[in-house]
């Protein structure tokens, strides 16, 4: 793939995301193979990871940062489908379905990336045949993550919408934590996540700010009360 190249891949034994990671699911052979095919690279923020009708050449792993995954309609509107998080991986729907990728994907902030070439993944998923059922989780529930996003545009309102979206951003470090905070999250691309207009953003964040649930700073927003969030978030979850 261009740019990435070996030197730039991350170690994954030292990665403080191995956690929320495939592989640290692998074992201790496979987790080497994976070391040893994997390439590495830096993007900046907004740069090109691929195109939609672009044919895919691999798989991705978000090491650092985050990296979004759209599609654009005629008039230049964005409808973002994912926000891949470190340690998680991208682009294998593509590469597994045998198309062209149907998004495109952008860098959200400094991202680092791993990436395995298409014929180093066969060879190892071929050393490795356990891994399959890896990725075959990964995609049932990846598919199950959409159903319910399908069924949250069709029913829930846009306070709902807009907390599950904050939710799902929260920073990995401040996760769990008494303060968690979401960074670099423009309301533009909360608008991209939800479906809503950009108004009903700016007025849904107006609302949870006023009631104490949020607090919006220049470049982040903290959570206030991440109980209240979550629900706002599914108000018709079980106690």
């Amino acid at each position: 793939m261009d740019r990435f190249t070996k030197n730039q891949a991350p170690d994954c034994g030292t990665c403080r995301f191995k956690t929320v990671c495939f592989y640290s699911k692998l074992d201790p052979q496979a987790q080497k193979a994976w070391n040893a095919a994997k390439l590495g690279r830096k993007f900046s923020d907004e740069e090109n990871i691929y195109d939609a009708f672009q044919q895919p050449q691999g798989v991705y792993v978000v090491c650092k940062g985050r990296s979004k995954v759209f599609s654009t309609d005629t008039k230049g509107q964005q409808l973002i489908t994912w926000i891949r998080h470190p340690g998680e991986t991208f682009g294998h729907i593509a590469l597994f379905s045998e198309n062209d990728y149907f998004c495109n994907s952008r860098a959200m902030g400094e991202t680092i990336l791993s990436f395995v070439d298409k014929k180093s993944l066969d060879q190892f998923l071929n050393d490795h045949p356990k891994t399959y059922k890896l990725f075959l989780h990964k995609v049932a529930n990846e598919l199950r993550s959409l159903q319910m996003k399908l069924k949250d545009t069709a029913y829930k309102p846009a306070r709902s919408k807009v907390a599950k979206a904050l939710i799902s951003a929260i920073s990995f470090k401040s996760k769990d934590t008494s303060a968690p905070a979401i960074h670099g999250l423009k309301r533009t691309e909360i608008a991209e996540i939800t479906g809503l207009a950009l108004e009903t953003v700016v007025r849904t964040l107006a609302e949870l700010e006023k009631r104490n649930i949020i607090k919006r700073e220049t470049k982040a927003i903290k959570i206030l009360d991440y109980a209240t969030l979550v629900r706002v978030a599914d108000p018709h979850a079980r106690k």
